[in-house]
């Protein structure tokens, strides 16, 4: 029973309706003797997936995209398992099943099922079956259908058709082999602007190269310049410092060796005149000792 629909003009009054699932059903209420059967509810979803929200359900929807539903009567549900309200324009048309419809307001939810067509088209709108499946060339029956026999002394000549053949595959060859040779001659072209191009920017940052040595070079002898000019100042204000510092040493050593050689005379002038002392006090000594004697031999 797993089928698109069913049109029928009417549903069996005994009887439980059929248990499998369908893909819908076109009956006539109109016909039915008894009291209407329930209509089995739509589909769900399979087990595991969850069926979204109507929020979610309206944010995806756009006014006037068709899609597929399961529709019986005003009730229809999507594939997803979300239920719409259908609208008809002239009421209900009896299928229940899957069937399009066309979204007229996705925050309200309502689509209006698309009409189907049962009427027979009419004559002349289209072409038959038979009339397009049908062979435009019967076969004759008549005569069984024999090979012809083999066109002995027809037909072109072959050795001007070997012999175009081949002018035409010289022709192809030379017009491939100058195609191959022009191709040949770009790329050499490209590959020699390419080589020239590389050449020229390793020129270029051979002189950058170059250019940025020379500068590290004239940095690096500033540098050096400073610095032996800094250690030339600066020996410079130690020698200096050494001959402040030894001509202080030389001229305290002066004055210390004045001092010395003023002491030197002061000292000698005081030993002579203590040897002139002792001289004078002897020669005193002598003459009181002689006067001592004389008187000594006057008095006896």
């Amino acid at each position: 029973m797993s089928e698109w629909g069913t049109f029928e003009d009417e549903t069996p009054a005994e009887g439980p309706a059929e248990s499998e699932e369908s893909w819908g059903s076109f009956t006539d209420a109109s016909t039915q003797p008894g009291p209407a059967q329930p209509t089995p509810p739509p589909a769900a979803p399979p087990a595991g997936v969850p069926t979204p929200s109507p929020e979610v359900v309206a944010s995806l929807l756009k006014a006037g995209e068709t899609l597929w539903a399961q529709v019986d009567g005003t009730v229809g549900v999507l594939g997803s398992g979300a239920k719409v309200t259908a609208v008809y324009d002239d009421g209900p048309d009896g299928f229940s099943g899957w069937r399009p419809v066309t979204v007229l307001d996705p925050g309200a939810l309502t689509v209006r099922p698309v009409p189907l067509a049962l009427a027979e088209p009419p004559m002349g709108a289209a072409t038959s079956v038979a009339e397009l499946y049908a062979d435009t060339e019967p076969l004759d029956d008549t005569e069984p259908r024999r090979p012809a026999p083999f066109p002995v002394g027809q037909g072109p000549d072959l050795d001007a058709l070997l012999d175009r053949a081949v002018e035409e595959e010289r022709a192809r060859a030379r017009a491939e082999a100058a195609a191959s040779a022009r191709r040949a001659e770009a790329e050499l072209a490209a590959q020699r602007r390419e080589l020239a191009d590389r050449a020229e920017a390793v020129e270029r940052q051979a002189r950058l190269r170059e250019e940025r040595a020379q500068d590290e070079v004239r940095r690096a002898q500033d540098e050096a310049a400073r610095q032996v000019a800094a250690v030339r100042d600066d020996a410079q204000r130690q020698v200096t410092a050494a001959r402040d510092e030894v001509a202080q040493v030389v001229q305290q050593w002066q004055f210390r060796a004045q001092q010395a050689e003023s002491e030197r005379s002061r000292l000698s002038e005081e030993l002579n005149r203590a040897n002139r002392a002792s001289v004078q006090r002897l020669v005193l000594v002598g003459v009181l000792a002689v006067i001592a004697v004389v008187l000594a031999v006057v008095l006896k």
